[in-house]
Parts: C-alpha cells; sequence; structure tokens
C-alpha cells in the first residue's frame, strides 16, 4: 500500500484526481460478474464409459494415496476509478499441504511466492490518466504481469484489457468485470505453478502419492486430481441430468470430458464424474452434495473407481464449519483456513487507503 500511495501521490502532482471505490467484493461468495463472451459455449458431453450412466466404485476402506493438497485464497477490492476505469487491488495466496502421518504441513518451495498482490487497471482502454498511473506504479516497485505468466515476485501491475480488443473506455461494469476476472486468473496462475514445481520437486519423485487440488487442474498432470466443489450447472441433459440429481451417497457416474472442453486440444482436455459425498443436505438442493472430480484424460474406469474410494475415505473427519462440506474434504478445507491470515491483513490496509482517498475528497 506504501507503493499505491507513492504512486497516488505523483499522480496527484499531474492533476489525476481518483474517486474512491466501493470497497471489497468477495469473489468466493460468486459475486464477481463475468466478462461477456467467457461463459461456456454450451456443447454435449462426450461420454469416456459406454454405457454412461451410474458406477459403485466399490467400499472405501480408509486408505487414501491423496497426500498433497493445494488450495488458493484471494480477497479483491475496487480501489478507486479514475474516470469510468475501475483500478483494482487484489491478494492471492496458495500453498500445497503435505500429510504426514495425521498431521497436515506446508511444502516450502523456492518460487514462486505463496502470496502476491497486485494492481489491476485497464491499460488498452485509451485513457492516458491511467496509462500514466500504471508507469507512476511500476516506477513505485511493481513488476508488469503478462497475461500468460506465472507470478514471479511479491508485488505486480497487471492490465485487465490486454487480450482485449477495442474496450470501451465509458463501460464502467465491463471494464470492473474485466479487472475481478484477472484476479481471479492471477491466482489460477499462481496454483498452477506450484503445482509444476510440486511435480519437479525430488520430494515428490521419490514416491507414487497424489495431489487433490481444490477446483480445476490448471495443467494436465498424471498424479493428481481436481476437486470442483461447486456444482452449479451440471454438465447432463435431459435424462442423464435426472440420474445425477437422484445420484446415490457413495456412487459416482461414468466418466466423461466436459461439453466446454470437447472442442479443446486433447492436451487441454480432462475426464471427469461426478461422486455424491453425502445424502444432500436440508435446504441445499440436490446438487448440494455433489463434486466433480477432474483428472487425466486417459484415466481408465478401473483408475476412476479407486481414485473415488480415496475421496470417499477423505470424508472423516468433516470440514465444518464451512458451509460447503458435504462437497468438501477436510485437508482442503485446512490449507484454505491456513491462508485466510494472509488476504485478511491486505483487507485492513486496502481500507485506510480509501479512508484516506475520501479524507483528500477524492
Amino acid at each position: 500500500m506504501d507503493r499505491i500511495g507513492r504512486a497516488l501521490e505523483r499522480a496527484g502532482e499531474r492533476g489525476i484526481r481518483p474517486v474512491a471505490g466501493p470497497g471489497l467484493v468477495d469473489l468466493e461468495a460468486g459475486e464477481i460478474p463475468r466478462p461477456a463472451g467467457e461463459d461456456r459455449e454450451p456443447a454435449e458431453a462426450r461420454h469416456l464409459e459406454d454405457p454412461p450412466g451410474v458406477r459403485d466404485p466399490g467400499e472405501p476402506d480408509g486408505r487414501s494415496r491423496l497426500r498433497y493438497f493445494l488450495d488458493g485464497v484471494q480477497s479483491t477490492r475496487e480501489l478507486f476509478r479514475i474516470g469510468a476505469a475501475p483500478v483494482v487491488a487484489t491478494t492471492v495466496a496458495a500453498a500445497i499441504a503435505e500429510r504426514r502421518g495425521r498431521r497436515l504441513a506446508r511444502m516450502r518451495f523456492d518460487s514462486p511466492p505463496e502470496t502476491v498482490r497486485a494492481v489491476i487497471l485497464p491499460v488498452e482502454a485509451g485513457d492516458p490518466r491511467v496509462e500514466a498511473l500504471r508507469d507512476l506504479l511500476v516506477e513505485s516497485g511493481l513488476r508488469p504481469l503478462g497475461y500468460e505468466e506465472a507470478p514471479g515476485a511479491p508485488w505486480h501491475v497487471l492490465s485487465s484489457t490486454e487480450h482485449v480488443s477495442a474496450p470501451d473506455p465509458s463501460d464502467y461494469a465491463g471494464l470492473r468485470a474485466l479487472a475481478f476476472g484477472r484476479a481471479r486468473t492471477l491466482r489460477e496462475r499462481l496454483e498452477t505453478e506450484l503445482l509444476r514445481r510440486w511435480e519437479e520437486d525430488d520430494r515428490v519423485l521419490d514416491n507414487d502419492d497424489w495431489l487433490a487440488a481444490d477446483g480445476q487442474l490448471g495443467r494436465p498432470s498424471p498424479r493428481a486430481i481436481g476437486l470442483i466443489k461447486s456444482v452449479s450447472r451440471p454438465e447432463f441433459g435431459g435424462a442423464e441430468a435426472e440420474l445425477l440429481l437422484d445420484l446415490a451417497p457413495g456412487m459416482r457416474t461414468t466418466s466423461f470430458i466436459p461439453g466446454w472442453q470437447v472442442r479443446r486440444t486433447t492436451t487441454d482436455q480432462r475426464a471427469s464424474w461426478y461422486v455424491r459425498c453425502w445424502p444432500p443436505q436440508p435446504g441445499a438442493g440436490a446438487l448440494g452434495s455433489l463434486m466433480r472430480v477432474e483428472a487425466a484424460r486417459g484415466t481408465s474406469p478401473g483408475m476412476a473407481d479407486e481414485i473415488t474410494r480415496w475421496i470417499l475415505a477423505e470424508r472423516a473427519p468433516l470440514a465444518r464449519p464451512d458451509p460447503r462440506w458435504p462437497a468438501m474434504i477436510y485437508p482442503i478445507h485446512h490449507v484454505e483456513k491456513t491462508l485466510k491470515p494472509a488476504v485478511q491483513g491486505s483487507e485492513r490496509a486496502y481500507l485506510r487507503l480509501q479512508r484516506q482517498l475520501r479524507r483528500d475528497g477524492r
């Protein structure tokens, strides 16, 4: 925040007057609008097991080869705007925990940094004041970071319009959605880089244990699975949708490639299947205790059964008091809980800066 403050002082000397923003917007609560065109194109899922339907993976025996657990968190807020251009600050943190006996311990890597803070602004929207502020932020010590790059420093400045053709400088809502989407991408890049470091680590190469990541996998990995705990839009339609809603606890669907991945290259496709971890909870609806599992595209039906038994073995202890516990394994909950303090400190700093902007009449 000191770096941002210095850049704002110099911006003020040039007549750039930011207007304080509305404050924190909770990404985890799903309140962030998605940029136009980012919604998945409708397409039919490609089934990998014949016939499609329900499969009994077998009774879990308490054993699990899931030993490593990856998760990330973020805190993102609109700090201020310059004209119609929102300037967003985000703090993202990610870590991998390793289970050693009954304890979970964070793995340490030389890079990337576990916590990254960034300022995001629409550089290509055509407002010279925004471009000038970006340059001042770089001079104050924030490192520029391209869309495809993994974060390599604790502080960055990013453009939300790097890959947008002719962004409208007056479209406040659209530019705001792009900024929050860019924050989400930054967290995903950090998680993906951690996954890559894990794959190359000697400690991992010496065993055949697996990693479970919260959410989709950022890169294909033969010993990693993604656990998507929120099933808001099932990949099935018609009679298959009813089959999914009626899925019994401990059962899985046959595997498939989601429709929105079918048009991608083979290396970008993943095998997926749904697992019902617990009976539907009161008030949660039929999707509340479902998770979608993501694994390497070539995962065999027998391996999908085994992975499912590992997940079912991870149901104890419960991930309470998190309200998402019916579709969340405890180690992921543990990593998220340990990361939260890393972003909460930034929230207090953002509030101080916004109070200063309001006191200055901006």
